[in-house]
């Protein structure tokens, strides 16, 4: 019986190819998640150093807003003191020139009273009549106006006084200086007054002025019929109210 003495070499048998293909997948897969991270990680820390600044300017611009709201507060709080200074001060000043217009018209008025007496005086008269408070206004009616005026007694114990009273407007007709009495002037009513009292009278009326007339003064003319009544006459400005 014979025996085949060759030795046998043991046979190496290569791993199978889809065990290194797994192996590079999955190295593949988890560099490609650290990239991943890491790529984050870095976007979170840029995104968190440009913010910086842009967070940092909205602060300052946020202080800034609010430093120009109290300053705005600041200043309508002055404007409102200034303006009620200022309102306090127009009142002042209106109350000032009322008062001293008040007071020059109370020494206008007095002096025109002296002014009467003295001629009294002067002419040896027993009492004289002065018109005051002469006011003007304009009527509902179109070019029409209304006055009124009071003729006073300055002797107390003179008695009645009786007489006439005539209201003239002096003005510019055609360049040229022009005197209307009521009798003249279209509307007038009444055309003439008369007057009989112990103390005062009042007296109204109303008129019309022709359209190519300029007024500039009112007259008014006392002729009395009682003896020794001085007769006078009293100037006042065009003033309607």
């Amino acid at each position: 019986m014979t025996y085949d003495r060759r030795v046998v070499s043991p046979r190496i048998v290569p791993p199978p190819r889809y065990g290194l293909r797994a192996f590079v997948v999955l190295l593949l897969l988890v560099a490609t998640g650290f990239v991943a991270v890491a790529a984050f990680y870095v976007g979170i820390q840029y995104e968190r150093l440009a913010a910086a600044p842009l967070t940092e300017r909205i602060i300052s611009i946020e202080q800034e807003r609010q430093a120009l709201v109290a300053q705005v507060l600041e200043l309508k709080q002055r404007t409102i003191v200034l303006e009620r200074s200022q309102q306090i001060d127009r009142e002042a000043n209106r109350t000032a020139s009322k008062q001293l217009k008040d007071a020059q018209d109370e020494r206008l008025a007095l002096d025109k009273e002296v002014s009467f007496l003295r001629r009294l005086f002067q002419e040896g008269g027993g009492g004289i009549l002065r018109p005051k408070d002469f006011k003007l206004k304009e009527t509902e009616e179109p070019g029409e106006f209304g006055y009124s005026f009071t003729v006073q007694q300055l002797i107390p114990d003179f008695g009645v006084s009786a007489g006439d009273v005539d209201v003239k407007v002096v003005g510019k007709r055609d360049d040229k200086e022009t005197t209307l009495s009521l009798a003249k002037l279209e509307g007038a009513n009444p055309k003439s007054h008369k007057m009989k009292f112990k103390h005062f009278q009042s007296v109204e009326g109303v008129f019309r002025l022709p359209d190519d007339f300029e007024p500039e003064n009112l007259v008014v003319e006392i002729k009395p019929t009682t003896a020794k009544l001085i007769p006078v006459s009293e100037t006042f400005p065009w003033s309607v109210q």
